[in-house]
């Protein structure tokens, strides 16, 4: 007898012949795909443990979000109306987070995801991410494997110079102190030791320096005229984290702005670039460096913003993920609605409106994505031998019915409270839209935890209702609410 069958359904497989089968089902047992085919069959030939109907339902591979930021859920209503976010966002994470911050943070993050059909999710810890110690990276992968999603813990050093002020809290208690590049490297190399392909491969590390350029703009492109050479600094982070990523045989995730690769194209051997990196962004890269990219089999992973040139990526061959950048406002860590701002944005942008079809959009965040992060192999698909990792979509609902074409329907109008069910390793962790977990205690112990974080940053003037907006049709003119004269005298700098 095996353990489950999904049954009665249609399944849209992402396979190599991206098959769609009316009227079938899946059989697992022992966390993988045994039998995917017409649903008489599998009744005949798997009696199972736990039977799930799925008639009216559309069966998928689970969503795989390759970028996201582990912190952010906590911030994201709260860092706002200020030209300083970067800033903010990152001198919070650097000096006013508990070592717990990440657990409590971590278990809404995953809990989210989980409730919209992402099985798989990246998280960067923090805006730059946070690796002077281990805890930070070990509370988040406690708290996905708490859930029951998959965890990419994102760790590496962030932006020049060195040594970075980083602060730890016991209780009310401060401890501020300036920590070394060499000091951050042996805290990363740690995590991907400890944590990389454990939790029953449901928990992955991997290394990911805030850029992959480290001396250049951090946050946009750099003009040609302004690209200089290589600084032996970012030589030697290149050089180490290709090192940390041999030697304990994971992969690399890290931001791309245009002119990085023009810089690198002087000497290919430092570029963190290959069939094992995905990198983020690739804002208003050139053609060149599209080039680059495709030659060496680099993936790209894309959120709806991040200006960079889909179309002429795409056209080149580059492997591109759909990226939610989470956990942002609006629409979080829905899949669905991320897809639609990525179709939208990217076909005004290349004035090109049959640029994405829907069914392009559906590999992106399934297949397409697996193969950003280096799982296709067991994830992205419905196939047997593969793990299941399976959603089901509920298409009997007003939005979704009629409907002809289920390509279209789910990415032109699906969001992802209709996602009823969530399969992740062959355990049903979402079940007509209830989870296995106590969310009431995952979400009190939150507020409290967002509370406390809140109030040590200083940034309550940014929390809460502004009073003067009430009858107004335009926000009053109100003086910057970030000091950031207060966060520069606090040892901060980025």
């Amino acid at each position: 007898m095996i353990d489950l069958i999904l049954q009665n359904g249609t399944i849209i497989t992402m396979d190599e012949k991206r098959q769609v089968l009316k009227n079938a089902s899946i059989a697992v047992d022992g966390g993988k795909i045994v039998f995917v085919g017409p649903a008489e069959e599998a009744k005949q030939k798997y009696p199972a443990k736990k039977v799930i109907d799925c008639e009216n339902h559309v069966m998928l591979p689970g969503f795989i979000d390759v970028h996201g930021h582990g912190g952010h859920s906590f911030l994201r209503f709260v860092v706002k109306d200020t030209m300083h976010w970067m800033p903010a966002m990152t001198h919070t994470y650097k000096n006013y987070i508990s070592d717990e911050y990440f657990y409590y943070e971590g278990r809404v993050t995953a809990l989210e995801r989980l409730r919209v059909g992402v099985t798989t999710g990246v998280c960067v810890l923090g805006s730059q991410p946070r690796c002077d110690s281990p805890v930070f990276a070990e509370s988040n992968a406690r708290a996905y494997a708490e859930i029951g999603v998959r965890d990419i813990v994102c760790v590496g050093p962030c932006s020049t110079p060195w040594p970075h002020n980083f602060s730890r809290w016991e209780g009310d208690k401060r401890t501020q102190r300036a920590v070394p590049f060499e000091e951050v490297v042996k805290s990363l190399e740690y995590v991907i030791k400890t944590l990389n392909k454990t939790n029953n491969n449901k928990t992955f590390a991997y290394v990911t320096p805030f850029k992959i350029v480290t001396s250049i703009n951090t946050n946009g492109p750099t003009p040609k005229d302004q690209l200089t050479k290589l600084t032996d600094h970012d030589k030697l982070q290149a050089k180490e984290m290709r090192r940390i990523a041999a030697e304990y045989g994971t992969r690399i995730h890290s931001d791309l702005f245009g002119g990085m690769l023009e810089l690198l194209k002087e000497d290919l051997s430092y570029a963190l670039i290959g069939p094992d990196v995905h990198l983020q962004h690739c804002s208003h890269i050139s053609d060149d460096e599209v080039k680059i990219m495709a030659d060496s089999g680099t993936s790209a992973a894309i959120c709806p913003w991040s200006n960079a040139p889909v179309h002429t990526m795409l056209d080149a061959g580059v492997n591109i993920a759909i990226t939610t950048d989470g956990s942002k406002t609006d629409y979080g860590f829905d899949m669905f609605g991320c897809m639609r701002h990525f179709q939208n944005n990217y076909r005004n942008a290349a004035n090109d409106y049959s640029l994405i079809p829907d069914a392009k959009a559906l590999e992106m965040v399934t297949i397409d994505a697996a193969k950003a992060v280096g799982l296709d192999h067991i994830l992205g698909s419905i196939e047997t031998g593969k793990q299941a990792d399976i959603i089901t979509i509920n298409m009997l609902n007003p939005r979704l019915t009629p409907n002809f074409n289920l390509l279209f329907s789910l990415v032109q109008n699906a969001n992802g409270t209709d996602v009823d069910n969530v399969i992740i390793d062959g355990e049903v962790l979402l079940e007509n839209r209830k989870t296995t977990v106590n969310e009431k205690e995952i979400l009190l112990s939150a507020q409290k935890e967002a509370k406390k974080t809140i109030e040590r940053a200083n940034l309550h003037k940014m929390a809460h209702i502004d009073e003067n907006n009430w009858g107004r049709t335009r926000k009053p003119h109100q003086d910057e609410p970030f000091d950031i004269e207060w966060q520069r005298q606090d040892g901060g700098h980025y």
